[in-house]
This record gives structure tokens, sequence and C-alpha cells, in this order.
């Protein structure tokens, strides 16, 4: 969670002053901050130039042609953002000692709220893209139909919006908190708004991913029953206009579902180990802790918030190596076709 994860950096420093830090203390703290100032650098320049690759690459004239890349464009413009106005920050201030988000009221609550509505947008994309998928890939060709540019077009509109608007909370309810002498948190100072985003980003961190894995699997039920009607035609409709259509189906789209399904498998895998130590951080929220133990929870907090990070910057790469029309319109781009 964003709220836990701006706590327990603050959480830290106060304590670290308070108590004798143990040498088991030291090691993780200085595991967290290499973590952060290599690792996290590495997924901010591989991410942002993977993320304008791709959608170069889903604008090129042979995939823009479907409606998934639509999707798929916009995901990856919503996983940009989501790199520059949070793994940044987030890198900045954990690996390098440099907060910034806490110097001004108004950076704090859009920093905040954008860290909300992005951290929700992209994997809507996602969803719709695979519900996309589902109609395309279905049976039956009146449910074909029903995948268009203008159902992909206000399908992205309408949730982007909407998403924007149900965050907007943040950018009255956040404030800039003192909790010591030069150590400064952007958090909430409502105690009933604490609990309400607290198990609302729990719900989303369950529900989302869930709703993805389940659409994926439809989506290869679909792809499994056309390339069963292929390859045992029934002798009566042999030939027929339907038959031809589940075959074109097959050959024009299963790489677009290859690359959403590693995108979807990808960010369930890592979106579950958050949502794990979220779960366990509520239910042992009101249990006395020692020191040393805190600051094991803020590793392994940190830690599942750096996985959290990477399917928002490895898309372009793992698209690279499932999808071969990926890889040439790639090769295309640096050949100047």
């Amino acid at each position: 969670m964003i709220l836990y994860s701006v706590f327990f950096l603050g959480l830290s420093v106060v304590m670290s002053l308070q108590f004798e830090i143990s040498d088991y203390t030291v090691s993780l703290q200085r595991a967290e901050k290499y973590l952060f100032q290599y690792g996290g650098l590495i997924l901010i320049v591989l991410g942002s130039i993977g993320c304008l690759l791709s959608w170069i690459v889903f604008s090129k004239k042979t995939l823009r042609k479907n409606s998934c890349s639509i999707y798929m464009m916009a995901f990856h413009i919503a996983n940009f953002t989501y790199i520059i106005t949070l793994i940044l920050p987030s890198v900045l201030s954990i690996g390098y000692g440099m907060t910034f988000i806490t110097s001004t009221l108004g950076l704090c609550r859009f920093s905040i709220y954008m860290a909300f509505a992005l951290d929700i947008i992209s994997p809507t994309c996602l969803v719709l893209a695979s519900i996309d998928r589902i109609l395309v890939t279905s049976p039956n060709a009146l449910t074909r139909q029903k995948s268009t540019f203008r159902l992909a077009f206000r399908s992205i509109i309408c949730a982007t919006l909407f998403w924007i608007l149900f965050h907007s909370h943040s950018l009255i309810l956040m404030h800039v908190i003192q909790i010591a002498l030069s150590t400064f948190i952007c958090y909430t100072q409502s105690a009933v708004y604490l609990v309400v985003i607290s198990y609302y980003s729990l719900l989303k961190n369950i529900l989302i991913p869930t709703l993805l894995a389940g659409l994926g699997l439809l989506a290869v039920r679909n792809i499994r029953k056309i390339g069963h009607n292929r390859v045992v035609p029934d002798a009566t409709t042999m030939g027929t206009v339907n038959d031809r259509g589940l075959q074109s189906i097959h050959s024009k789209d299963r790489q677009l579902v290859r690359i959403l399904l590693i995108d979807i498998g990808i960010y369930v895998i890592c979106v579950y180990p958050q949502t794990a130590i979220n779960l366990y951080q509520q239910i042992t929220q009101y249990d006395t802790k020692s020191f040393d133990q805190t600051q094991a929870e803020v590793s392994i907090q940190y830690l599942c918030s750096f996985c959290g990070f990477i399917p928002y910057c490895i898309g372009f790469y793992s698209n690279l190596i499932v999808s071969k029309t990926f890889r040439n319109e790639v090769k295309n781009i640096f050949l100047c076709k």
C-alpha cells in the first residue's frame, strides 16, 4: 500500500534515532538502499525506454488495426507515467535519501493522488484488453463483432475519467506531517480515512490480479475451442463463412493474446507478494513489536513494493520474447522501415 510505504519510511528514520541499531538491522537498511539505488535505477531506465518503444510498436500500421492495440498503447502510456511519478520519487527517496514530495503540500497531495490513480488505471487497461480478447476469440460471430475501435476508445476514456474522479479525495485529505525534528511524511490525519483506504487498497490488490487471471483463462479457453474447430471441422459446415472466420481469428490475434497473457502473468506474480504483506500488516497492526522486528517488516515491505514496480517496467522485454510479430516490428523501427 502506498501509505504504508510512506509511513514505514518515516517510522524507520524515527526509530533509528531512538533505539540502538543492531548489526542485523544495519544490514537490512544497507540492502534496502542498494536495491533501490541500483535495481531501481535499472528499472527506471529500462522501463522508460521499453514503454516508449512499446507505444511506438503498437501504433504501427500493422498492429493498430487491431482494437487490442489501443488498450496496449494506453497500458504503456499509463506505465510510463507511473514510472515517472511514483517509481522515480521512491527510488530517489529510499535509495538516495532525496525526499522532495513533502517539500510542499501541493506536491504531497499530487504525488499521492497520482500514485492512487495510476496504480489502478494501468491494470484496468489490462482488464479491458482481456475482455476484448475474449470477445474477439469467441466462436460466436456476433460476439466477435462487439470488439470495435469505438468501444476501445470509449472504454479507456470512461475508465480513466472514473478513476481520476474516484481518487480525488487524496487531493483534500492528505497532509504533510512532522514526525520528528527534521522528518516529514505525506500522510493523512483522519483515522477513519486511513482505515477506508487501507481496506480499499487491500481489496484492490486481491480482486484485480484474480480478475485478470480469470479473464486470461477465459481467453485461453476460447483459443482452444477455435483450435479444436480447426482441427476437427464438422463436415456439414466445412467451408462456411463461420469456419473461415475462426481460422482467421486464430492466425491474426494469437500474437496479441500471447502478449496480453504474459503481461497478466507478470502482474499477478509481482503483485501478490505486496498483497500478502499488506494482509499481514492489517492482522498484526495492534501487536507489540521490537525495533528489529519492525525494521524487518519495513525491509519486506520495500522488497514487495520493488517487486510491484516490475510489471510496469518489463512489458516491452517480455513481449520481445513471446511474440515474433512484436520482434519484427521492433526490428523495423531500428531499421527505420
